[in-house]
Protein backbone atom coordinates (compact mmCIF):
# COMPACT_ATOMS: atom_id res chain seq x y z
CA UNK A 1 0.00 0.00 0.00
CA UNK A 2 2.05 2.74 -1.52
CA UNK A 3 -0.12 5.46 -1.55
CA UNK A 4 -1.61 7.90 0.91
CA UNK A 5 -5.36 7.07 0.68
CA UNK A 6 -6.73 5.83 3.79
CA UNK A 7 -8.04 2.24 4.26
CA UNK A 8 -9.67 -0.17 6.69
CA UNK A 9 -9.30 -4.10 6.81
CA UNK A 10 -12.06 -5.85 8.26
CA UNK A 11 -11.02 -9.20 6.98
CA UNK A 12 -9.76 -11.27 10.06
CA UNK A 13 -7.79 -14.53 10.24
CA UNK A 14 -8.19 -17.39 12.47
CA UNK A 15 -5.92 -16.44 15.24
CA UNK A 16 -5.08 -18.64 17.91
CA UNK A 17 -5.89 -17.17 21.80
CA UNK A 18 -3.95 -20.39 24.05
CA UNK A 19 -6.65 -23.33 22.66
CA UNK A 20 -9.40 -20.70 20.92
CA UNK A 21 -9.82 -19.09 18.50
CA UNK A 22 -9.09 -15.59 18.54
CA UNK A 23 -12.46 -12.66 18.33
CA UNK A 24 -13.82 -12.04 14.59
CA UNK A 25 -15.31 -8.93 15.77
CA UNK A 26 -13.79 -6.85 13.16
CA UNK A 27 -11.98 -3.65 15.08
CA UNK A 28 -12.30 -0.27 13.65
CA UNK A 29 -8.56 0.43 13.08
CA UNK A 30 -6.98 2.32 9.84
CA UNK A 31 -3.67 2.84 8.99
CA UNK A 32 -2.59 5.98 6.82
CA UNK A 33 0.38 6.77 4.52
CA UNK A 34 2.08 9.42 6.13
CA UNK A 35 5.81 9.63 4.43
CA UNK A 36 8.17 7.69 3.06
CA UNK A 37 12.11 7.17 2.68
CA UNK A 38 12.46 5.24 -0.62
CA UNK A 39 15.12 3.61 -2.11
CA UNK A 40 17.48 5.48 1.02
CA UNK A 41 19.03 2.20 2.84
CA UNK A 42 21.22 -0.92 2.25
CA UNK A 43 18.48 -3.49 3.22
CA UNK A 44 16.81 -2.55 5.99
CA UNK A 45 16.23 -4.78 9.01
CA UNK A 46 15.32 -3.45 11.73
CA UNK A 47 13.58 0.52 12.80
CA UNK A 48 13.85 1.59 16.01
CA UNK A 49 12.43 4.98 17.70
CA UNK A 50 14.22 6.48 20.61
CA UNK A 51 12.36 8.63 22.55
CA UNK A 52 15.03 9.77 24.54
CA UNK A 53 17.00 10.97 21.73
CA UNK A 54 14.33 11.56 19.59
CA UNK A 55 15.45 9.86 16.36
CA UNK A 56 15.03 6.80 14.48
CA UNK A 57 17.58 4.06 13.93
CA UNK A 58 17.60 1.61 11.52
CA UNK A 59 20.09 -1.17 10.86
CA UNK A 60 21.25 -2.28 7.34
CA UNK A 61 22.66 -5.33 6.41
CA UNK A 62 24.18 -4.08 3.58
CA UNK A 63 24.63 -7.53 1.80
CA UNK A 64 23.71 -11.17 2.83
CA UNK A 65 21.70 -11.44 6.03
CA UNK A 66 23.96 -14.48 7.15
CA UNK A 67 27.50 -12.80 6.09
CA UNK A 68 29.99 -11.63 8.08
CA UNK A 69 30.82 -8.38 5.90
CA UNK A 70 31.80 -5.95 7.87
CA UNK A 71 29.24 -4.09 5.40
CA UNK A 72 26.57 -3.29 7.94
CA UNK A 73 26.07 -0.47 9.17
CA UNK A 74 23.72 2.16 11.52
CA UNK A 75 21.45 4.59 10.16
CA UNK A 76 19.70 7.68 11.62
CA UNK A 77 16.21 9.08 10.78
CA UNK A 78 14.00 12.16 12.32
CA UNK A 79 10.30 11.19 13.20
CA UNK A 80 9.06 13.33 10.57
CA UNK A 81 10.71 11.19 7.93
CA UNK A 82 14.24 13.10 7.21
CA UNK A 83 17.24 11.35 6.38
CA UNK A 84 19.73 12.19 9.39
CA UNK A 85 22.51 10.13 8.44
CA UNK A 86 22.80 7.36 6.27
CA UNK A 87 26.06 5.90 7.66
CA UNK A 88 25.97 6.46 11.49
CA UNK A 89 27.73 4.20 12.93
CA UNK A 90 29.86 1.77 10.46
CA UNK A 91 31.78 -2.02 11.08
CA UNK A 92 29.08 -4.20 11.57
CA UNK A 93 28.20 -7.47 9.75
CA UNK A 94 24.96 -8.37 9.36
CA UNK A 95 23.12 -5.75 11.61
CA UNK A 96 18.96 -6.50 12.40
CA UNK A 97 17.15 -6.65 16.08
CA UNK A 98 17.66 -3.21 17.81
CA UNK A 99 16.84 -2.15 21.98
CA UNK A 100 17.97 1.08 23.49
CA UNK A 101 19.21 1.49 27.27
CA UNK A 102 19.65 5.07 27.79
CA UNK A 103 23.11 6.26 25.75
CA UNK A 104 23.11 2.90 24.77
CA UNK A 105 22.41 1.35 21.47
CA UNK A 106 21.69 -2.60 21.58
CA UNK A 107 22.69 -4.52 18.00
CA UNK A 108 22.20 -8.23 17.00
CA UNK A 109 24.80 -8.56 14.95
CA UNK A 110 25.01 -12.09 13.13
CA UNK A 111 26.80 -13.77 15.92
CA UNK A 112 26.79 -11.44 18.68
CA UNK A 113 25.74 -8.30 20.40
CA UNK A 114 27.24 -5.18 19.86
CA UNK A 115 26.72 -2.48 21.96
CA UNK A 116 26.78 1.18 20.63
CA UNK A 117 27.55 4.99 22.78
CA UNK A 118 25.13 6.90 20.80
CA UNK A 119 26.10 10.21 21.84
CA UNK A 120 29.33 9.57 20.42
CA UNK A 121 28.32 7.61 17.52
CA UNK A 122 30.89 4.67 18.21
CA UNK A 123 31.13 0.70 18.92
CA UNK A 124 32.01 0.12 22.50
CA UNK A 125 32.57 -3.37 22.53
CA UNK A 126 31.25 -6.30 20.83
CA UNK A 127 29.95 -9.35 22.63
CA UNK A 128 30.45 -13.01 20.98
CA UNK A 129 28.45 -15.00 21.81
CA UNK A 130 29.02 -17.52 18.48
CA UNK A 131 25.33 -17.42 17.85
CA UNK A 132 24.35 -18.54 14.17
CA UNK A 133 22.00 -16.05 13.73
CA UNK A 134 21.31 -13.05 15.68
CA UNK A 135 17.55 -11.58 14.93
CA UNK A 136 16.06 -9.21 17.36
CA UNK A 137 16.54 -8.02 20.86
CA UNK A 138 14.56 -6.16 23.71
CA UNK A 139 15.74 -5.06 26.92
CA UNK A 140 13.56 -5.10 30.23
CA UNK A 141 12.72 -2.54 32.65
CA UNK A 142 15.67 -3.82 35.20
CA UNK A 143 17.87 -2.95 31.62
CA UNK A 144 18.31 -6.64 31.20
CA UNK A 145 18.83 -7.38 27.35
CA UNK A 146 17.17 -10.15 25.53
CA UNK A 147 18.23 -11.61 22.25
CA UNK A 148 16.80 -14.33 19.98
CA UNK A 149 19.21 -16.64 18.09
CA UNK A 150 16.38 -18.10 15.24
CA UNK A 151 18.87 -20.70 13.67
CA UNK A 152 19.64 -22.15 16.79
CA UNK A 153 16.56 -21.89 18.62
CA UNK A 154 17.75 -19.92 21.57
CA UNK A 155 17.06 -16.97 24.02
CA UNK A 156 20.16 -15.02 25.28
CA UNK A 157 20.64 -12.68 27.86
CA UNK A 158 22.65 -9.92 29.22
CA UNK A 159 22.39 -8.89 32.22
CA UNK A 160 25.47 -7.07 34.67
CA UNK A 161 27.20 -7.02 31.66
CA UNK A 162 26.97 -10.89 31.75
CA UNK A 163 25.99 -12.73 28.39
CA UNK A 164 24.54 -15.85 28.95
CA UNK A 165 21.79 -18.77 26.86
CA UNK A 166 18.41 -18.12 28.94
CA UNK A 167 16.19 -20.39 26.90
CA UNK A 168 17.91 -23.21 24.69
CA UNK A 169 14.78 -25.30 22.95
CA UNK A 170 11.05 -24.97 22.92
CA UNK A 171 11.14 -22.30 20.20
CA UNK A 172 11.16 -22.82 16.69
CA UNK A 173 12.75 -19.70 14.86
CA UNK A 174 12.43 -17.55 17.49
CA UNK A 175 12.86 -13.58 15.92
CA UNK A 176 10.88 -10.79 17.31
CA UNK A 177 11.02 -9.71 20.88
CA UNK A 178 9.20 -7.95 23.24
CA UNK A 179 9.78 -7.81 27.04
CA UNK A 180 6.79 -6.81 29.26
CA UNK A 181 6.50 -6.78 33.46
CA UNK A 182 6.12 -10.02 33.81
CA UNK A 183 6.86 -12.43 30.46
CA UNK A 184 8.78 -12.30 27.36
CA UNK A 185 6.82 -12.50 24.03
CA UNK A 186 8.66 -14.44 21.05
CA UNK A 187 7.33 -14.29 17.58
CA UNK A 188 8.75 -17.62 16.14
CA UNK A 189 8.93 -16.82 12.58
CA UNK A 190 8.30 -20.58 11.42
CA UNK A 191 5.45 -21.32 12.98
CA UNK A 192 3.99 -17.86 12.76
CA UNK A 193 2.97 -18.27 16.43
CA UNK A 194 3.75 -15.66 19.26
CA UNK A 195 4.65 -17.64 22.80
CA UNK A 196 5.06 -15.77 25.80
CA UNK A 197 8.12 -16.87 28.59
CA UNK A 198 7.77 -16.54 32.25
CA UNK A 199 10.68 -14.24 33.55
CA UNK A 200 10.37 -16.68 36.70
CA UNK A 201 9.87 -20.30 35.62
CA UNK A 202 10.75 -19.79 32.15
CA UNK A 203 7.88 -21.78 30.98
CA UNK A 204 6.70 -21.60 27.13
CA UNK A 205 3.56 -21.22 26.37
CA UNK A 206 1.59 -20.47 23.22
CA UNK A 207 -0.25 -17.55 22.95
CA UNK A 208 -1.62 -16.64 19.68
CA UNK A 209 -1.04 -17.96 16.62
CA UNK A 210 -1.28 -15.62 13.48
CA UNK A 211 -0.14 -17.52 10.72
CA UNK A 212 3.20 -16.45 8.08
CA UNK A 213 6.54 -15.57 8.99
CA UNK A 214 6.55 -13.53 11.52
CA UNK A 215 9.25 -11.25 12.35
CA UNK A 216 8.60 -7.88 14.20
CA UNK A 217 6.63 -7.07 17.26
CA UNK A 218 6.20 -3.21 19.05
CA UNK A 219 3.60 -2.09 21.91
CA UNK A 220 0.50 -0.11 20.90
CA UNK A 221 -0.92 1.39 24.16
CA UNK A 222 -2.01 -2.03 25.46
CA UNK A 223 -1.78 -3.40 22.36
CA UNK A 224 0.48 -4.74 19.55
CA UNK A 225 1.09 -4.46 16.10
CA UNK A 226 2.88 -7.29 14.69
CA UNK A 227 4.86 -7.79 11.29
CA UNK A 228 4.59 -10.50 8.46
CA UNK A 229 7.87 -10.68 7.02
CA UNK A 230 6.44 -11.52 3.43
CA UNK A 231 4.37 -8.36 3.79
CA UNK A 232 1.76 -7.78 5.94
CA UNK A 233 1.26 -5.97 9.76
CA UNK A 234 -1.21 -6.46 12.00
CA UNK A 235 -2.88 -4.90 14.88
CA UNK A 236 -3.02 -7.57 17.44
CA UNK A 237 -5.81 -6.50 20.75
CA UNK A 238 -4.93 -8.02 24.50
CA UNK A 239 -7.59 -10.05 23.90
CA UNK A 240 -6.03 -11.62 20.75
CA UNK A 241 -8.82 -9.85 17.67
CA UNK A 242 -6.59 -9.27 14.72
CA UNK A 243 -7.47 -6.44 12.11
CA UNK A 244 -4.46 -6.57 8.83
CA UNK A 245 -3.64 -2.84 8.83
CA UNK A 246 -1.56 -3.00 5.70
CA UNK A 247 -0.81 -5.83 2.96
CA UNK A 248 1.95 -5.26 0.32
CA UNK A 249 2.59 -9.23 -0.11
CA UNK A 250 1.44 -8.95 -3.99
CA UNK A 251 4.16 -6.07 -4.60
CA UNK A 252 6.93 -8.09 -3.54
CA UNK A 253 7.34 -5.73 -0.71
CA UNK A 254 8.60 -7.50 2.68
CA UNK A 255 7.62 -5.78 6.18
CA UNK A 256 10.50 -6.71 8.25
CA UNK A 257 11.37 -5.31 12.40
CA UNK A 258 8.35 -2.78 12.52
CA UNK A 259 9.57 0.28 14.92
CA UNK A 260 6.53 2.21 16.42
CA UNK A 261 6.67 6.24 17.98
CA UNK A 262 3.73 6.19 20.13
CA UNK A 263 3.29 9.96 20.60
CA UNK A 264 2.75 9.95 16.63
CA UNK A 265 1.08 6.89 16.35
CA UNK A 266 3.53 6.02 13.52
CA UNK A 267 4.14 2.66 12.45
CA UNK A 268 7.48 2.51 11.06
CA UNK A 269 8.03 -0.50 8.65
CA UNK A 270 11.35 -1.17 7.12
CA UNK A 271 11.16 -3.20 4.13
CA UNK A 272 14.09 -4.65 3.04
CA UNK A 273 14.61 -5.71 -0.38
CA UNK A 274 12.90 -2.27 -1.57
CA UNK A 275 15.38 -0.84 1.24
CA UNK A 276 12.61 2.08 1.63
CA UNK A 277 11.43 2.87 4.95
CA UNK A 278 7.77 3.80 5.79
CA UNK A 279 5.60 5.38 7.99
CA UNK A 280 1.86 4.69 8.65
CA UNK A 281 -0.09 6.60 11.18
CA UNK A 282 -2.86 4.12 13.37
CA UNK A 283 -5.66 5.72 13.65
CA UNK A 284 -8.75 3.68 16.24
CA UNK A 285 -12.27 4.94 17.18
Amino acid sequence: MRNGKIFMVMLLIGGLLIQTRASEKPSPITAYLKWSLARAFKVPESALYDAGHQVIFVSNINGKPAAADGNGFISQVSPDGKLFKLHWVDGLNAPKGLAVLQDTLWVADLDAIVQIDIPQARILRRIDLQAQFMNDLTVDAHGTVYGSDSFAGRIYRIKAGRATVWIDGGLAGPNGLLSETNRLLVLSNSQGTIYSIDYQTKAIRQWVKIGGSLDGIVACGKDYLVSNYLGEVWYLTAAGQLTRLTDTRADGVQAADIGFIPDRKLLLIPTFSENSLTAYEILTK
